[in-house]
């Protein structure tokens, strides 16, 4: 036989568990990892290849959509600055042997497209602050060396692609700082690639 006292007891002891989930959830909700400064926007470092041309010349060809899902535009720097950046840093006109030669820096692709994660509901998606947006980055440029005539005598063609995730209850700050190290990546492994191919691919036009 169930008395009308044990059943309220019983009830009390399922109401204080649940008291104590709720509880547990937003102790756990509460957590925050201690702040931390933001990232600083690209700089170039190392040296600078010294390229026996006239001029250096930076040309966009990409054109940024400027709507969702692309996220690009909104930055500061965009990718397409930061790599403008580099280029113009890191690649130095010292004087064509052959007066008209000059270096074209085309930065073909420079976007970062959000893209929307699935994320648990129920309990879990009360605990637990899971990754909800994936920033997915590509950057396409390319180097050329073309003559007086406009005949191209050299290029070489880089691209390398990145991703972040952020999570759920990211503050706009935290997906800021991601964005900006997203785009250091990018153009990091893009002046990586260059490092490693200028003295392989351009040694008649490079001086030291």
């Amino acid at each position: 036989m169930i008395t009308l006292q044990s059943t309220r007891r019983n009830m009390l002891a399922q109401g204080g568990s649940f008291l104590l989930v709720a509880a547990g959830i937003g102790s756990l909700a509460g957590c925050a990892d201690p702040a931390k400064s933001p990232p600083s926007a690209f700089t170039p470092s190392g040296s600078s290849w010294n390229l026996l041309v006239d001029r250096l010349e930076v040309e966009v060809t990409y054109v940024a959509p400027k709507v969702a899902p692309n996220i690009d535009h909104t930055l500061t720097p965009t990718p397409t600055q930061a790599a403008e950046l580099w280029a113009r840093q890191k690649l130095v006109p010292r004087g064509a042997q052959a007066p008209g030669t000059i270096a074209r820096f085309i930065i073909r692709r420079a976007s970062i497209v959000e893209v929307a994660l699935s994320t648990p509901g129920g309990i879990r998606g009360l605990i637990v602050d899971d990754a909800a947006f994936r920033y997915d980055a590509i950057l396409e440029v390319d180097l050329e060396i073309r003559n007086a005539t406009g005949f191209r005598d050299r290029q070489i063609s880089v691209r390398r692609d990145a991703s972040r995730t952020v999570k759920e209850r990211a503050t706009f700050d935290e997906r800021r700082a991601t964005w900006i190290e997203l785009t250091n990546d990018l153009v990091t492994q893009i002046g990586r690639s260059f490092d490693q191919a200028i003295p392989a691919n351009f040694g008649p036009v490079l001086t030291y």
